[in-house]
């Protein structure tokens, strides 16, 4: 198909017909032409797909409205939104459905009171009190009896403090793993059957073992180095920071 009458409609002229404002000599072409209308319509629906993926494209995206309403965005970042929203109307109504969905939500997300006395489990930090302990400690079981065998002289236990809880840390050659260490540990002062102690190097946890019912645990296989020991409980958490094994 051509035009039917020569030249036909530029693009230019096309979009002015699109955009309502054409002259009446570009209107009364596209009446009578139907090549030219035609093209007028390709041009409209390629228009409509553009203005479709430009839409708020200088919008928020969701997550950072989400995390603007959580008052979780750097400063900068929270005036910036603070800004468009004074100004933009559908996030401000988007802002304003999140609200209603996390106030809906909320009921839901309660803990149980299982996990209310989980979350209220205290966190402390051991100090370190002396390392000279004799095994047996306080009339305790003595450290890992399992272990007993492999016991050197190679250094004395370690007892750290948090509140009325003690924690014996002993540190032995792993006879199964030439170069390599025992940690061995006894906990005494709480509850220990739902305890596990928990071994961390460098943001990478190494290990996690259970405490016996009687205080102990232990873990094999150690490269020398400076730990983290987390012992973690239903009521409390212990944090053992820099625990040196077989480093001096």
């Amino acid at each position: 198909m051509a035009c039917v009458s020569p030249p036909e409609l530029n693009d230019r002229e096309l979009l002015t017909y699109i955009d309502g404002e054409a002259d009446r000599q570009v209107v009364a072409h596209l009446e009578r032409c139907p090549h030219c209308r035609e093209k007028s319509h390709r041009l409209a629906r390629l228009q409509d797909r553009l203005t479709a993926r430009l839409y708020r494209i200088t919008c928020p995206s969701p997550v950072e409205l989400g995390e603007y309403h959580l008052g979780v965005l750097p400063r900068d970042q929270a005036a910036a939104v603070a800004r468009h929203l004074a100004e933009c109307p559908h996030c401000t109504r988007e802002v304003a459905q999140l609200k209603d969905y996390l106030a809906e939500l909320a009921p839901a997300l309660e803990l149980s009171p299982l996990e209310r006395i989980k979350e209220r489990a205290r966190v402390l930090v051991a100090r370190l009190v002396n390392g000279g302990l004799e095994a047996g400690l306080l009339g305790q079981p003595a450290l890992a009896p399992a272990y007993a065998g492999v016991r050197g002289e190679e250094r004395e236990p370690y007892l750290y403090q948090a509140d009325d809880i003690q924690v014996a840390i002993e540190i032995q050659e792993d006879a199964e793993q030439p170069g390599r260490k025992v940690l061995l540990g006894l906990v005494i002062g709480t509850d220990t059957s739902e305890v596990k102690a928990h071994l961390w190097q460098a943001d990478q946890r190494v290990a996690v073992v259970s405490v016996d019912e009687l205080g102990n645990f232990v873990i094999p296989d150690l490269a020398p180095g400076s730990y983290e020991l987390i012992l973690s409980g239903p009521e409390v958490e212990i944090h053992i920071q820099d625990l040196q094994v077989g480093t001096s």
